[in-house]
């Protein structure tokens, strides 16, 4: 009961003042940029001085652009989690409890922890006489996570007194996707696995991942992979800026894009390059997986962008659960189409991510969108990619590179195809309701022809895709042949 009271007093001046702005804000009114970010910042030390649950908490809640305004957004990317370590002997007995006696003495472990974060540490050590690395939990470390999120389960409904009904719910399943995902990220079981999966299903030459050894819920061996940070200089000696930023993207997007897992903390400190100039990933805590179909509207979604297409924008954000149910479509729809002509005559090659990222999520949070759980790590994981690849390289262009990975990896029509089929599963939908409304009259004088017509005009339709990269004409071409056949 005393953290929970702890807890609400902390945050309750900062969840007041964030009501405030939100209003002002959705009213239109004029707000103070910089008492705005002032706020945010004491938002952010709030959440440090409460402990790794809140700090984790806030990394999620930073790309959360339908619930807080842009300066918050800014401000609470920049949540690190590095503390001091935990005292080395409460370490060794977590580690000999899991690994007993047999193991422990095959293991030579330096004490001095070569990196300290509030969920694990990690130390260099040999096995057999062959060097490894031990990632070991924080001593305590689930029990404290448990009693902050019961606090968290127990402090949220009262959000429904201070803010909208929209951002209650929006919270609230929030926090009810942190509590388990976090979990995850403290079963190191869980991270053998995905390394695993990761290693088998990228299966680049150039990129090198380390060969898990043994792993139980709480300490992970893995095989030790020497590196320079991506971001040094000495990584950058081995492999040009450019050539570096572009490696490190397209390795994520590719998991991203193409494949079920994909490693969802791109920062600087998980990625290294080796002498041999191959890239080196490490920390698999946080991995997200997605599905064929969502990947294959995502890969619209960019495309729409790209082309600053606004109604199939709008569609596809639709099919992916990101529009509030009681939004009007048509409305959204001229909304965002207002927004992206403040893009027209800007190429790929020109647009400034900042900038894009900036207005896309004023957009958020002004028009009725919501972001999808399923899309959280997701958008986490671009977000923190697109920063790590202009450290390397300050001219690296997310977008010019989105498009050119698009189509190095024929990206484009996986994603027509499941447009093409999208609109067919409405046609057909429609059509059979209109069964039941009235009888259909069948077609006697259907003939051969007309099914060689249409068959001819849906080849027609991928030819001139593939030509002209028109995605509208190819299903225009393509719903004419289905009324032919018809």
């Amino acid at each position: 009961m005393f953290r929970t009271l702890y807890v609400g007093f902390k945050l309750l001046p900062r969840v007041l003042m964030l009501r405030h702005y939100r209003r002002l804000t959705l009213e239109n009114k004029k707000v103070d940029e910089k008492e705005i970010e002032k706020e945010a910042e004491k938002m952010l030390n709030a959440l440090v001085s409460l402990g790794p649950a809140f700090i984790k908490l806030g990394q999620i809640l930073s790309v959360h652009s339908d619930l807080l305004p842009e300066a918050y957004l800014k401000v609470l990317s920049r949540l690190q989690d590095n503390v001091p370590p935990a005292p080395w002997e409460e370490v060794y007995e977590e580690i000999k409890e899991d690994l007993g006696d047999e193991l422990l003495k095959r293991l030579n472990i330096n004490p001095n922890p070569i990196a300290s974060a509030s969920i694990a540490q990690v130390y260099l050590a040999e096995l057999d006489g062959k060097k490894v690395v031990l990632k070991v939990n924080r001593p305590n470390i689930k029990k404290e996570v448990e009693e902050d999120i019961k606090v968290m389960k127990i402090l949220v409904p009262f959000l429904k007194y201070i803010f909208d009904e929209s951002f209650y719910e929006s919270a609230k399943a929030i926090i009810d996707d942190f509590s388990s995902r976090i979990f995850d990220e403290m079963d190191f079981t869980k991270e053998e696995f995905y390394m695993r999966k990761i290693k088998e299903e990228l299966n680049f030459p150039d990129v090198k991942i380390p060969q898990p050894i043994y792993a139980t819920k709480r300490v992970l061996i893995m095989e030790y992979v020497k590196s320079y940070k991506v971001t040094s200089e000495e990584a950058k000696k081995i492999i040009p800026p450019d050539t570096l930023s572009y490696k490190v993207f397209r390795t994520f997007m590719v998991m991203l894009l193409e494949k079920e897992y994909f490693h969802a903390d791109p920062h600087p400190g998980n990625i290294g390059v080796n002498d041999e100039g191959n890239l080196v990933l490490y920390d698999f805590g946080m991995v997200g997986k997605m599905d064929k179909d969502t990947r294959n509207k995502l890969v619209r979604a960019y495309v729409a962008l790209t082309r600053l297409d606004g109604i199939e924008l709008v569609k596809v954000l639709d099919e992916l659960g990101a529009i509030q149910p009681e939004a009007d479509r048509e409305l959204l729809a001229k909304g965002i189409e207002l927004f992206l002509k403040t893009f027209q005559g800007v190429t790929p090659e020109t647009l400034e991510v900042e900038d894009f990222i900036s207005a896309a999520n004023e957009v958020f949070y002004r028009f009725p969108l919501r972001l999808p759980q399923k899309l959280v790590l997701y958008i986490r994981t671009t977000s923190t990619l697109g920063g790590t690849c202009i450290t390397i390289y300050p001219e690296f262009n997310f977008f010019s590179n989105l498009v050119k990975l698009i189509e190095d990896e024929d990206l484009v029509i996986p994603a027509l195809i499941d447009q093409v089929k999208d609109t067919l599963s409405s046609f057909v939908r429609k059509f059979r309701t209109s069964l039941l409304e009235r009888p259909v009259i069948e077609r006697k004088n259907n003939t051969r022809g007309e099914y060689y017509l249409s068959l001819g005009i849906a080849i027609l339709s991928i030819l001139s895709y593939i030509f002209t990269k028109d995605v509208t004409l190819a299903l225009l071409l393509i719903i004419f042949a289905l009324i032919i056949k018809k």
